[in-house]
């Protein structure tokens, strides 16, 4: 009996220390849970370090060697290749000694350049999927260092579309080959890797969109393909004439036909490029065969820019007698234009308000702010605080919704129109006391008052109207009162200026 009793309890017991040992390595292998009630925006966040895939085959895994090999190859590239910053770069992402050469004059453009970041584009050679994949990592590294991944992916993380997959980023090597060469071009770069899969035209057109948002002075495209591959020289030569044809002329239908590893990239940054009127160069042209000898089976590669000017972020009212003071960054205009169109977004789709964590103390002053949505380039809807009735973040998130469904003007907008509209968003100065004349002269905005009834106009819409007149004759006829009502002694105005930025 006793011995029974001892073998029940020894059993016991080795259950308890077998489910003690289990429990121990599920939490121990659990990933770490973030409160979502630390306001201060602070929280310990895991660092992931993506660890390099292909250091030691398509590159030199030693430090000294890979950094003197991309060190002859800028070398190698003649200064005047171009002249002006690039906004785009396409380069290859073959082995090194293969593509090294044709990328680094792509590279060369950004040498003394004020570029600060890079979003990086490319294909996947190991998944098929449909869309756009971000990393999940907070660093990756390289032979040359770590390389921080910019905030920005975070941002695109919530955007339609995009997901974060390190299961299809950490086999990739297209996007991972371009990273020694930014270290090398551009102190402390910061990258953003997004893995182009395949894309309808919508989606094409609204990836490239959603570049158009943050590709501002300092941040730069680069797209990671490869053109033509296993062919003999000549029949490459051909093949690749016609895609780099195709890519100068910025034929983004086209393209999808060529022999090229990165197809739905390349349309949409060709729609990127042409929505923006920059010009595409060629910086150089080869195949392996160029390098090995070898003229039977080859792979083509090309370098190619896209210059011009950054399409307008901002647009400065500017007084005769003073210039409005723009206190808002890029990065802050930005941020303002993405807390809009989320909020349009959410609510939109679940009609719930977004409520956004912001840190910026400069969000929370109290500003007039209007918001503008425009489709196809006309009007869709503007509503605002002339006053600076509330915090400025609050201001942009209640302005955005009414924009969108409480315009009388027009029709409620609707979800499925988001990819159409561009918003605009105007920050107000501290409306004064004014006359006509002057408002005209300096092309201000305006409030007109008479008894119970008014109506304002932004200073943009002077770009509307043929002059004076017809500006304050259609601002009467907004506050529902005659066509003269300016010349009336009782219709009081007043000026402010904006700080303007848009999408």
């Amino acid at each position: 009996m006793v011995k029974k009793y001892l073998f029940f309890l020894l059993v016991i017991l080795a259950l308890a220390v077998a489910l003690v040992a289990g429990l121990t390595v599920y939490f121990y292998y659990q990933p770490a849970v973030l409160s979502k009630n630390n306001k201060d925006n602070n929280m310990t966040k895991k660092e992931i370090i993506r660890q390099p895939a292909v250091a030691g085959s398509f590159y030199s895994a030693d430090i000294n060697e890979l950094s003197s090999m991309i060190d002859q190859f800028l070398a190698k590239v003649p200064s005047e290749t171009a002249s002006g910053t690039p906004r785009i770069l396409i380069v290859p992402h073959a082995g090194l000694e293969y593509s090294g050469q044709v990328a680094a004059y792509s590279f060369r453009q950004l040498v003394g350049s004020d570029i600060k970041k890079a979003i990086i584009i490319g294909p996947s050679h190991h998944f098929a999927d449909s869309g756009l994949f971000l990393s999940g990592a907070s660093q990756w590294q390289t032979p040359l260092g770590l390389v921080k991944i910019a905030d920005l992916n975070q941002t695109l993380s919530g955007q339609n579309n995009f997901f974060v997959s390190e299961k299809i980023h950490q086999p990739e090597h297209a996007l991972e080959i371009e990273v020694p060469f930014l270290q090398t071009v551009i102190s402390d770069v910061e990258i953003v890797p997004i893995i182009v899969g395949q894309l309808n035209t919508n989606q094409r057109l609204g990836f490239a969109s959603i570049l158009n948002k943050y590709l501002d002075d300092q941040t730069v495209l680069i797209v990671s393909v490869d053109l033509s591959h296993y062919h003999t020289q000549t029949k490459a030569l051909d093949l690749d004439n016609l895609s780099i044809k195709h890519i100068l002329a910025l034929d983004s239908v086209n393209i999808l036909n060529d022999e090229i590893d990165a197809p739905w990239a390349v349309a949409s940054v060709l729609e990127l490029a042409k929505q923006n009127n920059w010009q595409a160069k060629l910086l150089k042209h080869a195949t392996s065969g160029d390098i090995t000898g070898d003229q039977l089976s080859v792979v083509g590669y090309g370098a190619v820019g896209f210059y011009g000017e950054v399409k307008n972020k901002k647009s400065e009212i500017r007084d005769q007698r003073s210039e409005i003071s723009d206190e808002y960054t890029v990065a802050e205009k930005t941020e303002l234009l993405q807390l809009a169109r989320t909020t349009l977004e959410q609510y939109l789709k679940t009609g719930k308000t977004y409520q956004p964590e912001i840190t910026n103390q400069k969000f929370f002053q109290k500003r007039g702010v209007f918001v503008t949505l425009n489709k196809n380039s006309q009007l869709r809807g503007c509503i605002g605080y002339i006053e600076p009735i509330k915090p400025l973040i609050e201001a942009v998130i209640d302005n955005a919704i009414s924009a969108a469904v409480s315009d009388p003007r027009f029709k409620p907008v609707n979800a499925s129109e988001l990819k159409d509209i561009e918003i605009e968003i105007s920050i107000l100065t501290l409306p004064k006391a004014d006359t006509i004349e002057n408002i005209s002269q300096n092309k201000l905005g305006a409030i007109l008052e008479n008894g119970s009834r008014g109506a304002t106009y932004l200073p943009q819409v002077w770009q509307a109207v043929t002059g004076p007149d017809d500006f304050f004759t259609s601002l009467c006829f907004k506050a529902g009162l005659g066509a003269n009502c300016f010349a009336d002694p009782k219709t009081k105005v007043s000026s402010y200026q904006a700080i303007v930025f848009g999408e």
